[in-house]
């Protein structure tokens, strides 16, 4: 039976976990928590703890995996050069040291610095300045120039789904507030169960040293997503930055769908929202 590791076990990937489950394949999730653990393996994924910072080390990326998925996020303790991108490849050496055939890294579509609405997909450049999407950017490039084994990339868009859609987060106190971003601004998103789906096409079909977009193909201008979620929700429609120039980016998966043969489950954001609701 063919074994895979998922190196960051949470919102993604415990359904990535479940989905490569659901094919016949023996899964194995990563946490640094104890309790998470637990909770992992309550939903009938085996678990494995991990401290990203001592990687090099840890015994939990011994024995022989076929495929690993790298899905780590820093939390609210701030480590993002290592969980995005140092960690990354301590862990894919690692692994690869061991007889790993194949580690997919799931980035950002946050990498694109375009902002003037273009039309983009994976050949056109990603030049971040700075911050997080430098971050992600610079371990893509780490990732696929490493030879020791099939590396891959997928760049999802923003993600949401139960317990983590516009839905919920208008009804929650000061989120109005926070919530920034020129309203005619294109945004790319992608359905939680549909991104797990992106990831395991890439595991099981993606060719080595390809980087794909998971994102539903259907951007969207920020203010219509954001009132049609306050619709459901029942809620005032927020008020967004009307004087910005930004135009966000439109992104394509064509790739992800004629490449990888992935079904999208909601190929709008209507869709998706509505499932929710």
């Amino acid at each position: 039976m063919k074994k895979n590791l998922i190196i960051g076990c949470g919102y993604l990937g415990k359904r990535i976990a479940h989905n490569l489950q659901e094919t016949g394949i023996e899964v194995c999730g990563t946490t640094r928590s104890g309790a998470r653990a637990a909770e992992l393996e309550e939903a009938g994924i085996p678990a494995a703890l991990l401290e990203l910072e001592t990687a090099g080390e840890a015994s939990a990326l011994e024995g022989e995996w076929e495929a690993a998925v790298y899905c780590a996020a820093p939390g609210r303790d701030g480590r993002e050069a290592l969980v995005f991108r140092d960690a990354a490849a301590v862990c894919r050496d690692r692994l690869a040291e061991n007889g790993l055939r194949r580690f997919v890294y799931v980035s950002s579509t946050g990498v694109y610095h375009q902002d003037s609405g273009e039309r983009l997909d994976e050949t056109s450049p990603a030049e971040p300045p700075e911050g997080r999407p430098a971050l992600l950017r610079e371990a893509e490039e780490i990732i696929l120039e490493g030879a020791a084994c099939e590396n891959i990339v997928v760049r999802l868009g923003g993600l949401y789904g139960p317990g983590r859609s516009p839905i919920e987060w208008l009804r929650r106190p000061g989120f109005r507030e926070r919530l920034g971003g020129s309203a005619e601004a294109w945004m790319n998103w992608i359905h939680i169960d549909d991104a797990a789906a992106a990831v395991c096409a890439a595991v099981n079909r993606g060719r080595k040293g390809e980087l794909y977009l998971g994102v539903d193909g259907a951007p969207v201008k920020r203010i219509d997503f954001y009132r049609y979620a306050a619709k459901l929700a029942g809620e005032e429609p927020p008020e967004l930055d009307t004087a910005s120039t930004d135009r966000g980016k439109r992104l394509s998966n064509r790739k992800l769908i004629e490449e990888l043969g992935v079904s999208l489950l909601y190929p709008d954001y209507l869709r998706g929202l509505e499932s929710i609701a």
